[in-house]
């Protein structure tokens, strides 16, 4: 059970890594963490009305 997991996660965050490492050079830092920011307020809020996926 725990390789299954283990290898899920692993499935799971290298197409997330190799995407990070293709565009990490063409945008701009704070873009990213503006865009960071303004969903994680947007889905505290949407969690703060009870509204879920």
């Amino acid at each position: 059970m725990v390789a299954g997991t283990t290898f899920g996660m692993m499935l799971a965050n290298v197409p997330a890594i190799l995407l990070g490492d293709r565009f990490a050079h063409r945008l701009p830092t704070k873009l990213v963490h503006g865009i960071a920011a303004v969903l994680f307020v947007v889905l505290g809020v949407l969690a703060l009305l009870g509204v879920g996926f």
